[in-house]
């Protein structure tokens, strides 16, 4: 009887073995497949952060972009308070060659090359371009449909902004 008592758990011990192995193999195979998943959804979780953090860096760097665009135009006040008056003050600096104060009349992007525009300008051009420009003065114009925006296109276009001062400043001529 002790013989087939040792027969049999001699049987048992390789299915156990055999079983321990199975569950120890399947269970580090899933411990394995859950680890490989969290990190998965870390790295995602970590990229999303990521993204979010670059979108609220540019979103903070386009606000201080606006307000400093802002301020500048609030601190400008070469122009007049209608677009005709703004267009009347360049004409009459151009008339009196003061080619610097002209081009104080644009916006701050356009000054600079309209300052070397008017300075390399001849004496006939300068002349034939107030002639138009008087000319174009005299007609009624368009506001766009907000009011921001004005513009002559007869016989020569101009385009001119409102500031937020309330000063109008000449986009393009």
């Amino acid at each position: 009887m002790e013989d087939q008592l040792r027969q049999g758990s001699n049987t048992e011990k390789p299915k156990r073995k055999y079983l321990k192995f199975v569950f120890g193999f399947f269970g580090i195979i899933l411990v394995a497949l859950i680890l490989y998943t969290a990190g998965f959804w870390a790295v995602y979780y970590y990229k999303q952060w990521q993204g979010q953090k670059a979108v609220q860096k540019l979103a903070e760097e386009l606000e201080r972009i606006k307000k400093a665009d802002y301020e500048r135009a609030m601190a400008d006040t070469y122009g007049g308070k209608t677009p005709q008056e703004t267009l009347q003050m360049y004409i009459e600096a151009v008339e009196k060659g003061d080619y610097e104060l002209a081009s104080k009349y644009f916006i701050e992007e356009k000054r600079e090359k309209e300052l070397k525009s008017l300075s390399r300008a001849t004496e006939k051009f300068i002349k034939e371009y107030l002639i138009l420009l008087n000319e174009a003065i005299k007609n009624q114009g368009n506001y766009s449909w907000d009011k921001n925006y004005f513009s002559i296109d007869k016989p020569i276009g101009v385009r001119v902004i409102l500031y937020p001062n309330g000063i109008w400043k000449i986009i393009e001529i």
